[in-house]
């Protein structure tokens, strides 16, 4: 497994990498066959330390994790604590996903980042002369085809607020997300069963 272990204003001891590394290996070794790949950032957040750990596992799967500690051992313990449960609880999905994901079947897209930090009435009236928000970033994203359930698992386990997939059921765009009551909601366009049922 391919591990990248960096610290922002934390000193990095190799005991520290050394335990991170075996936690993780110890713990994708239950779930995953194939080789996965990990980021974990260790940084100073006032007299805390925050550790973020993301665990790729190359068939549309990542995982992520984020805890606060007094030290780096502590961040990390508690962030790969919150991966393994994830990982647990999603354990006969992820087997069943790995038996039946075709890569095939995602279709291709770009993901937009758009830039928030602007006073929202000048930029909409700038926006609408342009017809285009600021963009930050543009980056590559893959519609997968899920079931709901398969779409709520990786929305969770990679702690993302929303995923659009491609619903396996009826073949037509849909969208999870997570609620502020920390509810999931569930967005299933009217016009999909009508135009995707069967003639």
């Amino acid at each position: 497994m391919q591990i990248t272990i960096t610290g922002k204003h934390v000193d990095l001891g190799e005991s520290l990498q050394s335990h991170i590394r075996e936690r993780l290996n110890k713990i994708t070794g239950k779930y995953f066959d194939y080789p996965v790949i990990s980021h974990v950032t260790l940084e100073k957040q006032g007299s805390f330390i925050k550790a973020y750990i993301e665990v790729q596992q190359g068939r549309g799967i990542t995982v992520r994790g984020t805890e606060v500690g007094d030290d780096g051992y502590v961040a990390s313990d508690r962030a790969l604590h919150k991966i393994e449960q994830n990982l647990r609880r999603y354990k006969e999905r992820l087997k069943d996903h790995h038996t039946h994901h075709d890569v095939s079947k995602e279709e291709k897209a770009i993901q937009y980042i758009l830039d928030t930090s602007f006073d929202v009435a000048a930029e909409i009236e700038e926006i609408e002369a342009q017809k285009q928000p600021a963009i930050v970033a543009e980056v590559a994203y893959c519609i997968p085809n899920l079931t709901v359930g398969e779409a709520v698992m990786r929305m969770d386990l990679g702690e993302k607020p929303a995923l659009l997939f491609r619903n396996k059921g009826h073949g037509g765009l849909n969208l999870v997300y997570l609620r502020q009551d920390g509810n999931i909601g569930w967005v299933d366009p009217e016009g999909n069963t009508k135009i995707h049922a069967p003639k």
